[in-house]
């Protein structure tokens, strides 16, 4: 029997809503980002077989499919219990996971640098490409390793390529960094995956927390931790406001993205590395932790390139099957934070729960504080913009031109507001 979903009859990709509330004097008391137009679609997969589910769902986010891609596989393989991969299977996951990184943040430059904006898609592109993905949808990873090798003779061209974008995104980002302004400090922990050395890994195997106050909360938990690491206070909600179990849900809060990941750690490539350091000591602002991110980008994929293992032969291990009665957590650091997957097998293999944390939920209450520090000053749409950019949420109006996110500001009154 087939089963038809039919998600454009709940979704609507392009909605985004500010929720204002004021107290009963009329002050402005707390602002947020409505989330009910991205109702979650894990109970969708209860049910499915544990192979499909990656297929389904990376094809369910069309702005970050090969996050949801690896994130999927990944926890595949914690069901299969595959502990090591070959070297060329990693370098190769790396390459279409920095490929759509540059990818993914390309359109935010379209409006004010189309060329580099251009650039970047063609390199992302290419790089995704020669990991085995040439179209939209990724089609690179498999549980053990990846479908194919990579030749020297595909990665020819990326490589010019890539030297010429590495200098040009550099530009951009001391640009960026002497332009941007500070953030409103968010009292929550800053999450991100790191390596075994405790430095940021966007395809790393181990979490990492640390406190607004630079304190290490996590220093490197692996993905068996997950559910004592994180809860939803509100499981399966659009908004489920998820917390370090440690710390409660009053304390809990935490972040993800490109802010976090600059904050939990030194990053291993030197000009991002530099530019790090001088991000640290500046604003912290959003958008230069996104350029010096993409700066990291391509020197990885650089670094990846000049590699011997991404061109190793073998590129995947025997895989004999998915646990019964188990469950596997798989995640990467997408462009825009921590993504997670969750997958519960029941007695015969299929599905019967799973969990879907994306960035944009776990950076609800973050933007919440964003929208309330910018609503102080005006409600007006085109002002709360910027603050919706900061966050970055998984919806097409975070890479909108100024004037163009089409915000829908709803003030109401707060319980013993007029």
């Amino acid at each position: 029997m087939t089963q038809r979903w039919v998600l454009d009859e709940i979704v609507d990709p392009f909605g985004a809503k500010v929720v204002v509330e004021t107290d009963a004097a009329g002050q402005i008391r707390a602002a947020r980002f409505d989330l009910a137009g991205l109702p979650r679609v894990d109970a969708l997969l209860a049910g499915q077989e544990a192979a499909a589910v990656p297929n389904l769902v990376e094809k369910l986010c069309g702005i970050c499919p090969a996050a949801h891609h690896l994130a999927g596989v990944r926890a595949l393989e914690a069901l299969a219990d595959v502990s090591e991969l070959p070297p060329a299977a990693i370098a190769i996951r790396r390459l279409l996971h920095h490929g759509s990184a540059l990818e993914t943040h390309a359109p935010r430059l379209i409006a004010h640098n189309r060329e580099t904006a251009l650039s970047m898609r063609r390199v992302g592109k290419a790089a995704m490409a020669a990991a085995g993905s040439p179209g939209h949808f990724p089609a690179t990873a498999v549980p053990g390793g990846v479908k194919a090798s990579v030749t020297a003779e595909a990665t020819e061209e990326l490589a010019a390529d890539a030297h010429i974008l590495r200098s040009v995104l550099v530009d951009l980002a001391r640009a960026q960094l002497s332009a941007g302004a500070s953030l409103p400090v968010f009292a929550g922990a800053d999450v991100a995956l790191v390596d075994r050395f405790g430095s940021p890994d966007l395809v790393g195997e181990r979490l990492r927390a640390v406190s607004a106050d630079g304190d290490t909360l996590v220093s490197g938990a692996a993905t068996a931790c997950w559910d004592s690491l994180i809860a939803e206070q509100y499981p399966g909600a659009a908004a489920p406001h998820p917390y370090l179990l440690a710390l409660g849900p009053e304390n809990g809060r935490y972040r993800v993205g490109p802010v976090a990941q600059l904050r939990v750690g030194v990053l291993t490539t030197p000009i991002a590395a530099e530019l790090q350091a001088e991000w640290l000591a500046g604003s912290g602002d959003a958008a230069g932790a996104r350029a010096i991110m993409t700066v990291h980008a391509v020197e990885a994929i650089l670094d990846l390139l000049a590699s011997a293992e991404l061109y190793e032969e073998q590129v995947a291990v025997p895989v004999d099957g998915f646990a019964p009665e188990a469950v596997g957590v798989g995640w990467v650091d997408g462009p825009r934070g921590l993504l997670v997957h969750r997958y519960q097998t029941g007695t015969d293999g299929r599905l019967v729960a799973a969990q879907i944390l994306t960035p944009t939920a776990q950076n609800e209450p973050w933007l919440a504080d964003l929208l309330l520090a910018a609503a102080s000053g005006s409600t007006s749409a085109l002002d709360l913009e910027d603050a919706v950019r900061e966050a970055d949420p998984c919806l097409p109006c975070s890479s909108a031109p100024v004037g163009g996110m089409g915000l829908q500001v709803d003030t109401v009154a707060a319980e013993g507001g007029n």
